[in-house]
């Protein structure tokens, strides 16, 4: 700007240092308008001042209106909410693992469950939907006891996206427990109170039931 605008601003700064360290005036829309009216009506008659100087002085402080508006609006959404979103997305991409018999389908692609068979046995996957009823029968052969095994369901395309439940039996009908959901973080969301669920693919967990986290396997 001119020498007059140079000179209101100086005169407006504080003398002390270290208040002017911890404290930056902000000059705002009706300051500038005053500054520029008053260097308009002293300017020199037989040295006028370029009107483009005007319309750029204009253009500079717009810019700089928006830079505060947008430093301002950063730093009113750094809220505990915010920060604790931030960390919750670190999740997606991550594979997850939560107690847990239920898969969710999604574009024709389900989660898995993990499993560990309590002896030597020939198992079978049932695999029902949100009503209960069986939709699939899945061999899983002759598996060794204590070994960590995964069931991923290939569903029909007669099966719609949504929610099912798996049971792990053996040769006698006779369900393992201690079944575990696992998927990949596709997204995260976070409710009014605070609590975070990750989304897997149809199939919703919430945060604090996650029992371990890893980078996925690739197939």
């Amino acid at each position: 700007m001119s020498a007059l605008t140079d000179s209101v601003t100086s005169a407006a700064a504080p003398t002390n240092t270290t208040a002017a360290a911890a404290v930056t005036p902000a000059l705002t829309a009706s300051d500038f308008l005053q500054i520029l009216v008053a260097e308009f009506q002293n300017q020199d008659p037989t040295s006028p001042t370029d009107p483009t100087q005007y319309a750029s002085q204009m253009v500079e402080f717009s810019n700089l209106g928006q830079l505060q508006s947008i430093n301002q609006d950063l730093q009113s959404d750094q809220t505990p909410q915010t920060n604790l979103m931030q960390a919750a997305s670190a999740f997606i991409g991550r594979q997850v693992v939560a107690a847990g018999n239920t898969i969710g389908v999604q574009n024709g692609k389900a989660t898995s469950i993990e499993y560990a068979p309590a002896s030597s046995d020939t198992y079978t996957a049932n695999v029902y939907n949100g009503s209960g009823q069986q939709v699939d029968s899945v061999s899983l052969g002759q598996l060794n006891g204590g070994t960590l095994q995964n069931f991923t369901w290939s569903p029909s395309s007669s099966q719609p996206a949504g929610l099912y439940s798996v049971q792990i039996v053996n040769s006698k009908n006779v369900a393992l427990g201690g079944l575990l959901e696992q998927g990949t973080v596709s997204s995260v969301a976070m409710a009014s109170d605070g609590s975070v669920s990750l989304n897997i693919g149809n199939l919703v967990i919430p945060e604090n039931q996650i029992a371990s986290v890893a980078q996925p396997t690739s197939n």
